[in-house]
């Protein structure tokens, strides 16, 4: 079985995100393993409203700093020891794979499979099978629940 030394999670507030976190977690408890937590906020929202710009960054970063920051202190109380957060700016797909991985050099990738649409999955692409694609690592895309849990509640 492979042991992780660096788990990286992509979060974005969405459930399968948490979900993608919590199997993040055990995963890095078991392996000892340094836990990267990183939410990228999306620049392509307010391309149409340059004059909102700095209000959108502001309230963005916040938002992401604080998200991350819940985690990571989550993930402290369950036991991992060594936590690193990110807060980017970018188009997520192509700044969690170029910043996020870049930077912290994961051998693991969890991200979750948050729904588009699919008119928004032909145009803007899906973010979790752009990392699935492009990550030079192991990549685990989260749909939400176990698929047991999912199998004996439908």
């Amino acid at each position: 079985m492979t042991i992780y030394h660096r788990i990286l999670v992509g979060v974005d507030g969405s459930n399968e995100a948490e979900e993608a976190l919590k199997r993040g977690i055990q995963i890095a408890k078991k392996d000892g393993a340094t836990l990267g937590i990183g939410f990228v906020a999306d620049v392509r929202r307010i391309a149409p409203l340059i004059d909102y710009e700095q209000t959108y960054a502001k309230k963005a970063k916040e938002y992401g700093k604080g998200l991350v920051e819940i985690y990571k202190n989550e993930a402290e109380q369950l036991g991992i020891e060594n936590v690193e957060t990110f807060v980017k700016f970018g188009t997520p797909k192509t700044t969690f794979v170029k910043k996020m991985i870049g930077k912290f050099d994961p051998d693991l990738v969890l991200v979750g499979s948050t729904g588009l649409t699919p008119t928004e999955q032909f145009i803007l692409g899906s973010v979790s099978d752009y990392v699935a694609s492009h990550a030079p690592c192991d990549v685990i895309v989260v749909r939400g629940k176990n698929w047991r849990d999912r199998k004996s509640t439908e």
